[in-house]
């Protein structure tokens, strides 16, 4: 067997035959999220019944196919904001159909997804007590208990429904919780926190009522608390670590939002100058400042924390193409990775905005393949499973899925020895592919299905690892062998 520090750091790519293993036998649900970056994919929902269409089971399939490993559904909740009744979402003479059942079809799309399933987070956006989002300041969630213990008592029944899917691999528990609304946009973070201790607003407070509301039907499943005031990292010093072992840290990142949410296409241009909320003036950005000020509060808050908090962006992306739209997003998910965050990109083809694949086609952008490289790149982490500096990426392997041989490709920012193996699912080595000499280029190495003995190994699940300069990777990457 793997000796158990191996095996916290290294399960690395997937190789399966058709129906041999559903997806996350190796490690439970949230030491999937203490993995540094494990998790890459879209949110995708559907919003109200005046959308010309629905989510259908292709675009889940898509999402696979890209090697996404985390859909992030959107919901609004089983229990309407007012009356506390089965939460409406369309009637259409006399027929009704409730946001439960809304919610049910798009899991099940999950679980079907590409044959074998992609895991996902239900992230919830209103319920007893709250409208949606941009209305919360007339929301009484806030100062109100009755309405907090009844959504908390709408969580508790939400995650009880979908708690034995294994697939089922977070719930996130309040969609920005934006007590002002839009009315204090960008204000700063002192006056944002005076604002909400004078309307004897504790958000903390709640997602600990919350939280513990749900731990009485289900102690393991991971739990997610986002930032306050539309998730912005600007405003992430508020949030406080949860008396809870099993949580995961949300943040939403569309600094500078006169950048994201430019309504216009190719009108603003990114390196440039926008308004900064941390320093209340303008500044130049680009992914230093992104990282070094803008994402300053959430890694502070990590690091007050123990350093072992998982943190997931789990919202990035532009409204429109801008110049140097590409960068931008290259930039907020190499930091992720350079942190070992996770993260899920906004929105999955719906609606004529964040319309990833209209703009490839439309305007000859690159969106889609470049998310498709970086959910195909493993994360590098050093022996104490810290997130490492530098570069360091294994492509998506080709073809796939195979019969005979598939080939992978490594590529570094630096020189080093590389030395790749693969486990048969008792942890045994079954194969070497390489232990090469490179200069920073890329190295491609194949597999011929073979072991070392030159026998044709047996259809099943296969784990690849791989290590240089005392750095391994992680990924959640899937390649099928037939």
């Amino acid at each position: 067997m793997l000796c158990n520090r191996l095996l916290r750091y290294v399960v690395l790519m997937v190789i399966m035959a058709a129906g041999s293993l559903s997806w996350g036998q190796s490690l439970t649900k949230f030491e999937k999220w203490r993995q540094p970056g494990f998790f890459k994919g879209f949110n995708i929902s559907e919003w109200n019944n005046v959308l010309d269409r629905g989510v259908i089971q292709a675009e889940f399939d898509s999402l696979k196919n890209m090697s996404a490993n985390l859909a992030i559904i959107q919901t609004q909740g089983f229990r309407d904001e007012v009356t506390f009744e089965k939460h409406v979402y369309y009637i259409d003479e006399g027929d009704t159909t409730y946001w439960q059942d809304i919610l049910d079809t798009m899991v099940a799309y999950a679980r079907n997804a590409g044959g074998t399933g992609i895991p996902y987070v239900i992230c919830v956006r209103t319920g007893p007590g709250r409208t949606d989002v941009a209305e919360d300041k007339d929301s009484p969630i806030w100062t109100s208990q009755d309405h907090q213990w009844r959504y908390a008592q709408m969580l508790r029944e939400m995650a009880q429904r979908y708690l034995p899917d294994t697939l089922f691999v977070g719930f996130d528990l309040i969609q920005e919780p934006n007590p002002f609304g839009d009315v204090l946009f960008g204000i700063p973070v002192s006056e944002l926190d005076s604002a909400m201790k004078a309307h004897g607003i504790d958000v903390n407070a709640l997602y600990t009522r919350c939280i513990d509301s749900i731990r009485k039907v289900a102690p393991d499943l991971p739990l997610m608390v986002q930032g306050v005031h539309w998730s912005n990292p600007s405003y992430f010093s508020l949030v406080k670590k949860q008396p809870d072992d099993k949580i995961i840290y949300n943040v939403h990142c569309y600094n500078p939002a006169d950048f994201s949410h430019q309504d216009s296409v190719f009108e603003q241009g990114y390196q440039g100058s926008f308004w900064s909320n941390e320093l209340q003036d303008f500044a130049t950005f680009n992914k230093a400042f992104l990282r070094d000020v803008v994402y300053k509060p959430v890694r502070d808050f990590r690091k007050s924390a123990g350093g072992n908090a998982p943190v997931i962006v789990g919202e990035l992306g532009i409204s429109h193409p801008q110049i140097g739209g590409e960068q931008y997003l290259d930039d907020i998910m190499t930091i992720a990775g350079e942190e070992g965050w996770h993260f899920a990109i906004w929105n999955f083809n719906n609606g004529a905005q964040f319309y990833y694949q209209r703009m490839d086609q439309v305007h000859k952008t690159g969106f889609m393949d470049l998310f498709a490289r970086h959910f195909s790149r493993l994360t590098s982490v050093d022996e104490k499973g810290k997130a490492a500096a530098g570069r360091l990426d294994l492509a998506q392997n080709f073809p796939n899925p195979f019969s005979s041989s598939t080939t992978i490709v490594y590529r570094s920012s630096s020189p080093g020895n590389v030395e790749v193996r693969i486990y048969d699912r008792l942890g045994r080595e079954v194969r070497r592919l390489a232990r090469d000499h490179y200069a920073g280029d890329d190295v491609h190495f194949t597999w011929d299905g073979k072991d070392e003995a030159g026998n044709k190994v047996q259809s099943g699940i296969y784990y690849f690892t791989l290590k240089t300069g005392g750095r391994r990777l992680i990924s959640g990457n899937m390649a099928r062998a037939r």
